[in-house]
């Protein structure tokens, strides 16, 4: 039946097929990974020996961060899509004519959007750049990766707070009106 209905649909609506698709699976992979750094991965390395931190910094933690960035700006960019091709943003480009859209719906997918920026914000201005002095790919003392390590765990938790209430909101603008 998809099948059948891809080969009628215009090429937008196929657009907006792939791009939800693909959105839902980035903000998988990442609220996944945002969940996994704060209840696994930091307290692993809270109770591990430099041995094992060494370990996991060479090991674990760059695979987590290439995937945790990469998922975050994939989520971004195929939301922003989703935003034109729904009408939400630029709507004339959707829609021939204008189309009504609850107010309560408008306010919950552009809260969902703004969150959901300031957690992308969060992992390419400030969780990666520390990650890359945690584990050496960018040059700091012990005072330096004391200071990463601080700023990686502040700006993890607020990811995982924001997670909640932006997966909600967007959730909630797709489905309850």
């Amino acid at each position: 039946m998809l099948a059948v209905r891809l080969t009628v649909a215009d090429a937008v609506e196929v657009l907006a097929f792939l791009a939800r698709f693909l959105h839902v699976l980035a903000a998988m992979v990442w609220v996944g990974l945002v969940v996994f750094v704060n209840f696994v991965q930091l307290v692993a390395l809270q109770g591990a020996d430099d041995q094992a931190r060494g370990f996991l910094a060479k090991s674990v933690i760059p695979q987590v961060a290439w995937w945790y960035r990469h998922a975050s700006t994939l989520a971004v960019a195929t939301g922003a899509i989703l935003l034109v091709t729904s009408g939400y943003l630029l709507p004339s480009l959707a829609f021939a004519t204008e189309v009504h859209t609850p107010a309560a719906r408008v306010v919950l997918l552009w809260t969902g959007v703004l969150g959901g920026l300031a957690m992308w914000m969060f992992v390419h201005m400030y969780i990666w750049p520390a990650v890359q002095v945690v584990i050496g790919l960018r040059p700091g003392n012990a005072d330096a990766k004391a200071k990463a390590r601080s700023k990686v765990v502040l700006f993890a938790r607020l990811n995982l707070i924001l997670a909640v209430p932006v997966t909600l909101a967007m959730v909630a603008a797709a489905h309850l009106y």
